[in-house]
C-alpha cells in the first residue's frame, strides 16, 4: 500500500510509528547516568533492557524494541509518569497510601496494540528544504521540554502542550493549545505533544545541559521559509511524541468526571484545582534506530512528503509490530517524585 501525500497546510513529511510500553522505573541514562533510582517516574518505550547504564554501545547491539521495527528501532523513549488522585470506587473518597499520604494511580496511556493502533511517535520534517535533511546520527541524545515548569514559569506550547481531543486542536486552524492539563470530561481523551528540536551543530552527540547541542528551526520569512540557525547548522529528521490518556471511571475525579487533579510525576509544585498539573511536560529520547531503516524513513516518506501510518515505509516494505514489554509496576513514591 503506498501511503497517501501529506495535506497542504499540515506535515511537510512523516512517518508515524507505534510502540508498546516497555517498563516503568526511576532511572534517567541521559541525566543520571549510573545513578539507579535517581530520577522520577518513567514510562519508558523502545528498548526493553534500557536502565540508568544504558549507553549507545548497549542499546544499539542488546535488548528488543517494544516498537514497530523491533531491533531495527532499539531506541529509547521516555516521559514521566501521568498520575491521578486514587480514589475509593465506592463511596469516592481519597484514598491514602501507607505511609498516611494522598494516594495516586498511574494513568495509562492508549500506546501500542496493533488492533487498536495510536500512533504517538512521529518522525517528520522540521525545515522546509526537505533535501537538505539529514538522518539522525546514531547515539544522539536529547531532552525537549523542561522539568522546571511551574506556575510563572509555563512553557511555550509550540514545543511541549495539552489538549481535550474534543477540542480538535490544529497548528493550521485552531491553535488551542494548554500548558497545564486542562480538565477534559468523559469519555473525552487528554492528549499531550512534545516537539523536539531538530537542528544539530554537526559535532556533539549531547551536551552538559543536553539540550546546548541542538536547536529549533527559524522562520525567516523570506524565501528559504523555515531554516536551521547559523550556530547549529545541520538540519535532522524530526522526532515527535505524540500520547492519548482516555479519562475513564478508573482515574477520573468522581465529582467532575475529569482530568481534574491529575499531575505529572515531575511537577515540583502543588497541584490543585486552581493550579492544574502538567507544566513540567518533557520528553527524552535517545537514539538506537539502524542506521539504513532511519534512511528509509527519511528517503521514503519525509523527503517524499508522504504521509506514512502503521511502519510503512513507502519502498514496498513495513516496519514489523509492536511487542509487549514487562509493563512492570513500581511504586509511586513522593507523588512520582521518586526517592
Amino acid at each position: 500500500m503506498q501511503p497517501d501525500a501529506t495535506n497542504d497546510n499540515s506535515w511537510r513529511g512523516i512517518m508515524r510509528i507505534n510502540c508498546d510500553l516497555s517498563h516503568s522505573g526511576y532511572n534517567d541514562p541521559i541525566v543520571y547516568p549510573g545513578q539507579k533510582d535517581a530520577a522520577h517516574l518513567h514510562r519508558f518505550y523502545g528498548n526493553t533492557l534500557l536502565d540508568e547504564n544504558s549507553d549507545i554501545a548497549s542499546l544499539f547491539t542488546s535488548g528488543e524494541s517494544s516498537c514497530q521495527g523491533n531491533t531495527l528501532n532499539r531506541s529509547a523513549y521516555w516521559v514521566p509518569a501521568l498520575l491521578a488522585p486514587l480514589y475509593d470506587p465506592q463511596t469516592s473518597q481519597r484514598l491514602t497510601d501507607e505511609s498516611g499520604d494522598p494516594a495516586w494511580q498511574i494513568v495509562p496511556a492508549v500506546v501500542g496494540g496493533d488492533d487498536e493502533a495510536h500512533e504517538i511517535f512521529y518522525y517528520s520534517a522540521g525545515v522546509d528544504d526537505l533535501s537538505s535533511i539529514q538522518p539522525i546520527p546514531l547515539g544522539l541524545k536529547m531532552i525537549a521540554g523542561s522539568h522546571m515548569g511551574m506556575p510563572g514559569m509555563e512553557q511555550d506550547t509550540s514545543i511541549v502542550r495539552w489538549h481535550c481531543q474534543s477540542w480538535e486542536s490544529s497548528d493550521a486552524t485552531n491553535p488551542r493549545w494548554s500548558a497545564s492539563i486542562p480538565e477534559c470530561t468523559a469519555p473525552d481523551r487528554l492528549r499531550m505533544d512534545i516537539f523536539f528540536p531538530s537542528c544539530w551543530n554537526g559535532t556533539d552527540l549531547d551536551s552538559a545541559d543536553h539540550k546546548s547541542h541542538l536547536a529549533y528551526p527559524v522562520n525567516t520569512g523570506g524565501p528559504n521559509g523555515t531554516v536551521c540557525p547559523a550556530s547549529h547548522p545541520v538540519p535532522i529528521i524530526r522526532v515527535s511524541f505524540h500520547y492519548a490518556y482516555g479519562v475513564k471511571p478508573e482515574v477520573y475525579d468522581p465529582q467532575s468526571r475529569s482530568s481534574r487533579g491529575w499531575r505529572f510525576a515531575s511537577d515540583m509544585y502543588e497541584v490543585s484545582t486552581t493550579t492544574p498539573g502538567g507544566m513540567s511536560l518533557h520528553g527524552d529520547w535517545f537514539n538506537a534506530w539502524h542506521p539504513e531503516a532511519l534512511q528509509a524513513v527519511l528517503d521514503g516518506c519525509i523527503r517524499q512528503r508522504l504521509d506514512c501510518h502503521d511502519g510503512n515505509l513507502a519502498n514496498g516494505y513495513r516496519l514489523t509490530g509492536t511487542r509487549p514489554g514487562s509493563q512492570n509496576d513500581v511504586p509511586i513514591v513522593n507523588k512520582g517524585m521518586g526517592y
